[in-house]
């Protein structure tokens, strides 16, 4: 006796959310889950069962609907082409008019409507089990009205002030029952319904742990564009979707990465956990700060409980002297007695913003871009006092002292070596630059450069002005000028 999956649920569906395109009664309630917006489902699902050779029979209470095609052709005077017109034969009472019904009638859709998009018949399946759970839900305010299960010929029938869709049983059908809890989490994980965040638990189709994707507990993708496993699964109530049932990857790791801000500490103890303890890499590590920072629609409330979140977080994986950080600093990290957590620097930027421990609460500027700051070498010094016995024999010292003078060392920076800077009244030089030459042979021995560098880093100081700016300029072009005047 051939066999059916058989999708039931309480209250009667209007005829017309099997044959009309755009109506659907879902979105006109504010209950929460409810899961439907569009109108098309389950008019895609008959087009994608028909597709497949499989004639769905549906009962809107004591009204039975049995879906088929004819062929029509449709010419102009370019071409012609013959299509498969979608047609209903009703049996039965309208229970919603009290009149009895057995005409067949042409739908407006054919076989080929959203054929490119829709072309699995588990697809098909999950729009009618979504329906069921919104009229379940606008009946009785939760989703218990719904049966999914598998029946014979002999109970394909109707069932007053209920809904039933009933389709041929092959493989496929069979595959998306056996798949139940994987598509909806209302039959699996009642309880997660609520969470955005899932650990994963199994629920791929197949041996692949890429991220899997749920709106209001309805599976709509696994991200299959990448290669890399998942740390969690994500229930995303908001989630946008297109008329297709798809979202962009942008929107889903967007989405994904704004959960995960707002996730609790036990989740993000395990995103820690997974960075101090295993060296592979999670699809969450390529989150992006944009998704990860707080939000501007944060209240006051929604700002500290991330803030603690984080931080407890943190320090309850990594301890009271971790440092999360990029690969930069490590090694100053470490030099001060601190322990480097690596991570990725999207994962730093956004979790400095809720006040986790990062290099940059834990050390200077200097040690921030690599650099060792130490006494001035010799050389250093002379190069300073030359530019500024200059400066003095001009008159463009400006009032002001002699800058007191630092050496340090740098590391390369995209390959390009830092030669000096000013800060906070200080000149700074590297160190490579001002060696020891003068000690043995005078100011003769300083190289161009080294002079250069600090009658750069000297204006800096006396003007407070950046380079390329017009003070800067001004006074270098009034040395200039005035030093060229002086000599005979």
């Amino acid at each position: 006796m051939p066999a059916y999956l058989k999708i039931e649920n309480i209250g009667v569906c209007p005829p017309e959310g099997f044959t009309v395109l755009g109506v659907s009664l879902a979105d006109t309630t504010n209950k929460e889950g409810v899961i439907g917006q569009f109108g098309s489902g389950n008019k895609h699902g008959v087009a994608v069962l028909l597709r497949h050779d499989l004639s769905p029979v549906v009962f809107a209470g004591t009204l039975k609907m049995e879906f088929s095609t004819r062929p029509q052709v449709v010419s102009d005077s370019q071409a012609s082409k013959e299509f498969g017109r979608v047609v209903v034969k009703y049996g039965g009472m309208d229970q919603s008019t009290g009149a009895s019904r057995s005409s067949t009638e042409d739908l407006g859709f054919v076989l080929d409507y959203g054929k490119h998009d829709w072309q699995e018949v588990a697809l098909a399946l999950r729009e009618f089990v979504s329906n069921a759970i919104d009229r379940s839900i606008r009946e009785k305010g939760d989703w218990s009205g719904v049966k999914v299960e598998i029946v014979d010929e002999g109970q394909v029938r109707a069932k007053r002030d209920h809904t039933r869709v009933f389709i041929p049983l092959n493989t496929e059908v069979f595959e998306f029952y056996h798949n139940i809890g994987k598509w909806f989490l209302h039959f699996s994980e009642p309880e997660a319904l609520h969470k955005a965040i899932l650990p994963k638990k199994n629920r791929n189709l197949g041996d692949r742990k890429a991220a899997v994707i749920y709106r209001r507990g309805v599976r709509v993708r696994e991200f299959e564009s990448s290669n890399t496993e998942s740390l969690f699964d994500y229930n995303l109530n908001d989630l946008t979707i297109d008329e297709s049932r798809k979202a962009s990857d942008w929107d889903v790791k967007h989405h994904c990465g704004k959960a995960l801000a707002n996730a609790d500490k036990d989740i993000l103890a395990m995103l820690f956990d997974r960075l101090m303890h295993s060296e592979k890499s999670v699809w969450e590590f390529g989150f992006d700060t944009y998704s990860l920072q707080p939000s501007h629609r944060d209240s006051a409330e929604d700002e500290f409980r991330k803030r603690q979140n984080w931080q407890e977080a943190f320090a309850l994986v990594a301890g009271e002297d971790a440092v999360l950080t990029g690969k930069g600093p490590v090694e100053q990290l470490e030099r001060k007695g601190y322990k480097p957590v690596q991570a990725p620097e999207s994962l730093v930027h956004a979790a400095e913003q809720y006040g986790v421990q990062t290099p940059a609460k834990v050390l200077s500027s200097d040690e921030l871009a690599g650099r060792a700051v130490m006494e001035p070498t010799p050389d250093a010094l002379a190069a300073v006092d030359f530019v500024w016995g200059l400066l003095e024999e001009v008159g463009l010292t400006n009032g002001k002292t002699k800058p007191p003078v630092k050496c340090f060392t740098s590391i390369l920076d995209a390959g390009v070596m830092l030669n000096g800077y000013y800060r906070d009244g200080v000149v700074f030089i590297n160190a490579d630059l001002a060696g020891s030459g003068s000690v043995v042979a005078g100011q003769e021995a300083l190289s161009d450069r080294l002079l250069k560098v600090a009658l750069e880093e000297t204006v800096h100081y006396l003007t407070n002005a950046t380079d390329n700016s017009r003070d800067f300029q001004d006074c270098v072009l009034d040395l200039a000028v005035k030093l060229a005047r002086s000599r005979p």
